[in-house]
Formats: structure tokens, C-alpha cells, sequence
């Protein structure tokens, strides 16, 4: 069957197949409030945890793209209740506690010594973990830097680098946030009762990967499995795991001219046989940070989609923007948007709408709803839209009037 297959899939049912495993292919695929993101953050394995706050930060849009309703205490309660914790995926993110074994291969390699951008001061994280053993939960800022120190970012004082580096080695846990600096206590004392600590064999840490891969990616490369681990032998065991899948009929080979030669790529044979239902066709936009998009290479190989975040762009050399969101429709981006909330004027700002290979009218509507709903998740009442891109000059000023608006 999977020679069959290999060149037969039409691009449509890869994408189709992509954007229902991401969570993306209906409004309501994990139901709402905190079960609905519990159940979405158990579907994609993780969700990033990035710093720019110029619209929702990247975890809680994220969430709020797939579960209708969402607010951040939802999460927040999620970790109250140790159904989530705070670690690295591909960097920093919330995953689901009953994922935390997983996470030890990598505490494991940098507690022996593994490379880490970390300070690595013996001495200074052990004075830190007593402190934090007699006092109970710390920040940064409850240690006090050395005379002469000149804080600034990356320019942390040694207490500051000695947490990240216990966190980083599974030695504390995050266990709430002030503002958005992390609260730190021992790993014993936020662990509950019955999480499973039995650090996963290679092999089985490679099937894990290789299934989380089938359900939230859909289809995908070895290297997508892998993405920033470095755990010794992982390469050789995600080739086997994949190899396992395939002659289980969970995997099948796919060969298509989008994709680029030179990889392997692979699809999860029980989301084609799901290939043909309907996806949702409404305009969402997305966190740079969404699972969707982060791997830029899949997203451009199988969406033709070229995206890169600007924010870390001189302005100079910034073509739509400092935060610009795709913007999803159905199993087509249509553009992006370089949004900023005005959160004390309650207004929701695009600077620029870059569209893309589509005209005003088919997606007007759809745009609409979309500015919105983004707008309803940053605590916005109104939209502006000051600059539109992509189509006729005359169509772009009637758009930009008509997604100008205040919220009903």
C-alpha cells in the first residue's frame, strides 16, 4: 500500500492533513475553557513561550487560535494543578505533565556536563538550591547581585544564571510566574504524586517523538522529529523509529515535486484517510510561534509560504513589519499582518496588511472576522487598519476602511 500511495497524494490532501493536525482544520477541535486547553496543549506537545508582548505573547495565542473562549488563567490553572509544566521543547514553552519523563534525556545530558548557552557555577547553585530549600520559592530578583555588577540582558547576576541553570538541569521547576519572572522551588516539592520519572530508553524516547510528530505535525521529515535535540544516537533512533512506524502502517513515504529532494518526508496514514473533510475556511491569524509555522522549511515546501519574523530584522531591511502573523485560510496563507494591541486604548493597530495571491473581496469578510477576533483576544474594541499591500491601490484603501472598525 505505501508504494501506491508514495506519488499519488495531491498537495491538497498534505495540507489538509497538516492544518487538521496542528488543531487548525475546525473553531472547536479541543472544546473550550480549561479542559479545552488542556486537551489542546496534550495534542501539540508543547506551546512556546516567547518574551514580545506586542500582541498576546506566543503561548497564549497559541491556545486562543485553536480553543474559542480562552483567557490565560486557563493555563495558569492547568499548572496550578501540576497538569503542566514549564521546560524546553525547541525552546521554552508549557508542555503536559504527563510528558515530563520525556524532558529528563535532556536534564540528564546537561546535568553530566552536556553544552548548554548556561553559566555553569557549582558553587553558586548550591548556596541557590539551599536558600530555595529553607526558604521555600524564589525569583532572581530575591538574590541580591555582587557589588559592581552591571545587570542587562544576558548580563545576568550569578544567582540569575545559577537558577537557569538548575532549571534547565530538572534540579527546580517553575512554579508560577510574577508579572512574567518565573518562581523557582525544588523539583521534589512540585512534582505530584504518580507522574512517571523513569527516564525513557533512546529507542523509546524516539517512538515518543516519531507519534508526537504523526499527531501534531502530520507530515514531516526526521529532522522535524529531531528539531534542536542533541542527545547522543537520537538521529540513528528516530531513522529506526520511523522505519518501525512505516512496516506498522502508521507512516507512509510520500513523494510529491513541492517537496524539496535531498529529505525524506513522511505522512501519518490515518490523517490522509481523513484528508477529504471539510476545513474550516475563516481567516485566523497566527502567532509566529505557532507550531504551524515554525518549521519554515515545511511551511514553504508544502504552503509555499515564505516566512520570516522581522522583529529581529534591522528596520532597514524589515519588508512588512515588526511582528507580522500569517494569516491562515482554510489550507491557504493569504498574507500578514504587522499587528501591535494598543492595549490602553484598547485598540488592536495593523500597520500593514501584506496580502498575497488573492483579491479584496474574496477574503473581506473572512479578514474581518479575523482582525476581530484577534482584536477580542488582546482585549481590544476597535480595529485599524492603516496600510494595505498586495492588491490594486484602489482596492486596498476600500479594505483598509472596511476593516477599520469598532467591535459589536
Amino acid at each position: 500500500m505505501n508504494q501506491r500511495y508514495r506519488e499519488a497524494i495531491p498537495l491538497e490532501d498534505l495540507r489538509r492533513l497538516v492544518v487538521r493536525a496542528s488543531g487548525l482544520g475546525s473553531q472547536t477541535p479541543f472544546g473550550r475553557g480549561r479542559s479545552g486547553t488542556g486537551r489542546a496543549l496534550d495534542h501539540l506537545g508543547h506551546v512556546q513561550i516567547d518574551t514580545i508582548s506586542v500582541v498576546a505573547r506566543a503561548h497564549d495565542h497559541i491556545l486562543a487560535s485553536r480553543v474559542p473562549g480562552y483567557r490565560s488563567e486557563h493555563l495558569q490553572q492547568l499548572m496550578a494543578r501540576r497538569e503542566a509544566f514549564e521546560y524546553w521543547a525547541h525552546a521554552a514553552a508549557f508542555l503536559p505533565m504527563a510528558d515530563y519523563r520525556h524532558a529528563l534525556p535532556r536534564m540528564q545530558r546537561l546535568a553530566g556536563g552536556g553544552r548548554h548557552w548556561g553559566h555553569e557555577n557549582r558553587e553558586e547553585m548550591a548556596r541557590v538550591l539551599d536558600r530555595i530549600r529553607d526558604e521555600g520559592p524564589l525569583r532572581a530578583r530575591d538574590f541580591a547581585a555582587p557589588p559592581g555588577h552591571q545587570g542587562g540582558w544576558w548580563s545576568w547576576k550569578p544567582a540569575k544564571w545559577a537558577l537557569e541553570r538548575l532549571f534547565q538541569e530538572g534540579r527546580l521547576m517553575v512554579v508560577g510566574r510574577s508579572g512574567f519572572e518565573k518562581i523557582f522551588d525544588l523539583t521534589e516539592r512540585i512534582l505530584p504524586e504518580g507522574v512517571d520519572t523513569r527516564p525513557p530508553s533512546l529507542d523509546e524516547h524516539a517512538r515518543w517523538l516519531v507519534a508526537r510528530a504523526r499527531r501534531s505535525l502530520g507530515v514531516f521529515s526526521a529532522r522535524h522529529v529531531r528539531y534542536q535535540r542533541r542527545e547522543d544516537g537520537l538521529g540513528g533512533a528516530v531513522d529506526a523509529a520511523i522505519a518501525e512506524a512505516m512496516a506498522e502502517d502508521e507512516l507512509i513515504e510520500v513523494h510529491h515535486p513541492a517537496l524539496p529532494p535531498g529529505l525524506r518526508w513522511y505522512a501519518d496514514t490515518a490523517g490522509l484517510a481523513q484528508a477529504g473533510r471539510r476545513i474550516g475556511r475563516g481567516v485566523r491569524a497566527l502567532s509566529p510561534f505557532d507550531p504551524l509555522v515554525i518549521h519554515r522549511d515545511r511551511l514553504l515546501a508544502l504552503f509555499g509560504f515564505d516566512y520570516q519574523i522581522e522583529c529581529y530584522l534591522p528596520e532597514p531591511k524589515r519588508r512588512y513589519g515588526y511582528f507580522s502573523l500569517p494569516l491562515l485560510s482554510g489550507t491557504r496563507f493569504i498574507g500578514r499582518a504587522d499587528c501591535k494591541a494598543m492595549r490602553r486604548d484598547r485598540q488592536l493597530v495593523c500597520r500593514h496588511l501584506a496580502l498575497e495571491g488573492t483579491s479584496a473581496t474574496a477574503h473581506a469578510e473572512q479578514l474581518r472576522d479575523g482582525f476581530a477576533a484577534l482584536a477580542r483576544m488582546n482585549d481590544c474594541e476597535r480595529v485599524a487598519v492603516e496600510r494595505v499591500s498586495g492588491i490594486a491601490e484602489h482596492e486596498a484603501r476600500r479594505l483598509g476602511r472596511a476593516l477599520t472598525q469598532p467591535l459589536a
